[in-house]
């Protein structure tokens, strides 16, 4: 009989196939030094839908088993064991701290520090779910920082899945429901004052972005940009 650790999988698989998904939004706060080296707080935060949902897939094919195997998903080690080794194997990135724990209302918060020596290192931290940082999928960013002299040019991309096939495509519709209020935030505090970018709010040397979930999923052809020309 499969164990509880077979479904902790699955359900990593689930986060996975849903990626940017319903039950999910994530906080990034980020610190870019002068010499292209700084600092991250990745805050992911996972509605206590998704366990809901795990629940009664689960107790569909086996009841009897199905409260233990939600138990077990809140087991938060399991997931960050796996993590924890990569990013701190990961060349250039130094890991600070990584916790998970469960709120009061039965969500879950995983948040992960760390630093990285040059800009690069901020994509690889940019796939999203739990299976493509514990180093399972390659990058899907694409991070540029041209100096130009006077100027730098910044810019973060995040690329869709390609071969996403109908099937998910489907499965993200009739999941639609879930991705109301989600949305991917990034808050990046540059060494030099914001010239221009495509932010919803520049102020200073800061600048904010904010992606609805829902349009990301439902357009498997939308993707993640930002950028920013700053002035030295």
């Amino acid at each position: 009989m499969k164990n509880s650790r077979f479904y902790i999988i699955t359900a990593i698989a689930i986060i996975s196939m849903l990626s940017l998904s319903s039950c999910l939004s994530i906080d990034r706060k980020i610190k870019i030094n002068a010499d292209g080296s700084g600092t991250e707080v990745q805050t992911f935060n996972i509605d206590r839908t998704f366990y809901d949902l795990i629940y009664s897939m689960v107790k569909a094919m086996d009841s009897t088993r199905a409260m233990s195997v939600k138990d077990s998903l809140y087991k938060h080690d399991e997931l960050l064991i796996p993590i924890r080794a990569n990013l701190s194997s990961k060349e250039g990135i130094e890991l600070i701290s990584l916790t998970g724990v469960t709120n009061e209302d039965s969500s879950a918060t995983y948040k992960f520090e760390y630093k990285f020596n040059e800009v690069s290192k901020i994509g690889y931290a940019t796939n999203i779910s739990a299976k493509d940082i514990s180093g399972e999928k390659e990058n899907k960013s694409e991070i540029v920082w041209n100096d130009n002299g006077n100027t730098i040019n910044f810019s973060l991309l995040y690329k869709p899945d390609p071969g996403e096939d109908i099937n998910q495509e489907e499965n993200n519709k009739a999941f639609s429901f879930l991705f109301a209020n989600k949305n991917v935030d990034f808050e990046i505090e540059f060494p030099y004052e914001i010239e221009s970018s495509n932010a919803i709010n520049a102020t200073g040397t800061k600048g904010v972005w904010s992606f609805p979930v829902s349009d990301l999923m439902l357009d498997k052809t939308k993707r993640l940009y930002l950028e920013a020309v700053l002035r030295k």
